[in-house]
């Protein structure tokens, strides 16, 4: 082949790629996609429940204990104030366990040079786990949680003589959150003139999308009108392009000063046509208006007009 022919080699390829659907949205999975967390152990430690947290820092702590067990096992005088003349695995294990602990009860001690050596590299390498470890639980503990509660449904009634979008959401905490926010769209399959199938999001336009204190409950409204991207769609028409509610909420938390976000999504079989939410306000004789939260998923037949 003449020089001007020669093709460079192509780059590898890169691992085949597959598709799931987490609410609404389509995300590339790879196969081997568990090895991406070993590559990032800090968003591992930051992502897993405090179980597996700590799960993780005994395994890690006891294979670290068995690894340098093994390299004080290699010279079996290297370790002085042991029970026979040789040092067993278990007490090599166990002055590991001191050594990285920075405990040093006095009766292990290293005899030897190479001993010496390797409980150097366990004294330095313990300061940089116990600093690492410490840091991440910080983290954990310092981080806001949203804690905000999303209704398990929505529904559609005549609010104001239009029909109307409700979903409610919750202040698990019962603390104040500052500069509140909301955006919903809808998800759903859509095919364009040239008969290509898409997934569109249609923002949804909310009666108020902010608030300066969120401390209990709140009630989000969308009314279908001429702009809404729901006018005209049935439920029928809503199952048929797998529709979803997507809801966005951020805010500040008040206590600790910084942002907190959630997310939640409802799907069309959530979407209640001609239901509407049961009042959490309750009149009780002597003592006022309290609210219910037993109510809060609760709905009842309401009118509903044609969206068409």
């Amino acid at each position: 082949m003449a020089p001007s022919q020669r093709r460079e080699p192509s780059p590898p390829s890169a691992p085949p790629l597959r598709l799931q659907k987490h609410g609404g949205i389509f995300t590339a999975v790879n196969p081997s996609d568990w090895l991406r967390h070993w590559r990032h152990p800090n968003h591992l430690m930051l992502a897993v429940p405090w179980p597996g947290f700590f799960g993780l820092i005994g395994a890690g702590y006891l294979l670290l204990n068995l690894l340098f067990a093994l390299l004080y096992w290699l010279d079996p005088r290297g370790i002085a104030g042991v029970a026979g003349e040789t040092t067993s695995f278990a007490e090599a294990f166990f002055f590991s366990v001191q050594t990285l602990g920075s405990i040093g009860y006095g009766a292990f001690h290293p005899a030897s040079l190479f001993t010496h050596l390797v409980v150097t590299v366990e004294s330095l390498l313990g300061l940089i786990v116990i600093a690492l470890m410490t840091g991440m639980a910080f983290s954990r503990f310092s981080r806001s949680t949203a804690r905000i509660l999303f209704s398990e449904v929505a529904t559609v009634h005549n609010y104001d003589g239009l029909p109307t979008l409700m979903f409610r959401l919750a202040n698990e905490r019962r603390k104040t959150i500052l500069e509140a926010t909301v955006q919903a769209y809808l998800a759903i399959d859509e095919r364009t003139t040239e008969g290509h199938r898409m997934r569109r999001l249609h923002p949804l336009v909310l009666n108020r999308d902010r608030s300066p204190l969120f401390l209990l409950t709140w009630t989000l409204m969308h009314p279908i009108d001429d702009r809404s991207p729901l006018r005209g769609r049935t439920p029928r028409d809503l199952a048929a392009g797998e529709a979803e509610i997507l809801v966005s909420f951020r805010g500040i938390d008040a206590t600790l000063e910084r942002p907190i976000y959630a997310h939640h999504h409802l799907p069309a079989s959530r979407v209640l046509f001609g239901e509407g939410f049961v009042d959490m306000m309750q009149e009780e004789e002597g003592q006022g208006q309290r609210i219910d939260f037993a109510n809060f998923n609760r709905t009842h037949p309401c009118p509903c007009a044609s969206a068409a």
